[in-house]
């Protein structure tokens, strides 16, 4: 009883608990960094990717974004989800400029400086970070050259998850961080026949047992889809 007592009039010196309360605020600027950005994500690639809109229609650099996403880059890539590796350089409709990204959100890490200057560096760097994972991962979805990650289970749920994009365009708008489409509800769920297109894709890992039940329930799937048409 006395030790547990001594214990409790334990106080952890000063510096300690400025640290681990600093590390707390900064995992937590970082969390909501992330959030952040995927809701950005999200909105930037719907509503500026996705649709004509009054900056699309007066301006010639709004107007190349769109038709360079939704016309070129989905064309080519609505029939086949990959092809052949390019040279450097010449993937340019499926890349983001990172040094460009803190420029981009300038307004709202001045912003977010107004409260906290380490909260704004923390934004900065989620910003850089989320175009840098996205020229990585993007590439390798559509141009495979089995890079390191490529076998990382959170790559492979991301380019299912973007795969179905390029299924259902006006879903699945996350490439990087898919916490939004979650939120917003414009999540889709892959069909049997999807899941299998996903695994000769080598996006989605199954076992032989798991392969011959999930090629059994596409049968019956399609065979159900006939019968309603």
């Amino acid at each position: 009883m006395g030790s547990f007592y001594g214990l409790s009039k334990f106080k952890w010196p000063d510096e300690v608990t400025m640290f681990i309360q600093t590390v707390l605020q900064n995992i937590g600027w970082f969390l909501g960094a992330c959030a952040t950005v995927s809701f950005i994500e999200h909105q930037v690639h719907a509503r500026l990717m996705h649709q004509k809109n009054f900056l699309s229609k007066y301006t010639s650099s709004f107007k190349r974004v769109y038709e360079a996403h939704a016309i070129v880059h989905h064309a080519h890539y609505s029939k086949i989800f990959t092809d052949e590796p390019v040279a450097p350089g010449e993937d340019k409709e499926i890349r983001l400029t990172v040094h460009k990204a803190p420029i981009k959100t300038l307004p709202l890490i001045l912003l977010i400086s107004l409260v906290s200057v380490p909260g704004a560096l923390i934004f900065a760097f989620v910003v850089v970070m989320h175009h840098w994972i996205w020229n990585k991962i993007h590439l390798e979805m559509h141009k495979p050259e089995h890079r390191g990650f490529s076998n990382w289970p959170a790559y492979k749920f991301l380019a299912r998850h973007h795969y179905l994009h390029h299924v259902y365009p006006n879903r699945n708008y996350n490439v990087v961080f898919p916490f939004a489409d979650y939120v917003t509800g414009t999540n889709v769920h892959a069909s049997k026949s999807e899941l299998l297109e996903m695994y000769d894709l080598e996006l989605l890992p199954l076992k032989p047992a798991e392969l011959a039940s999930l090629k059994e329930a596409a049968a019956q799937e399609k065979q159900e889809k006939q019968a309603k048409q």
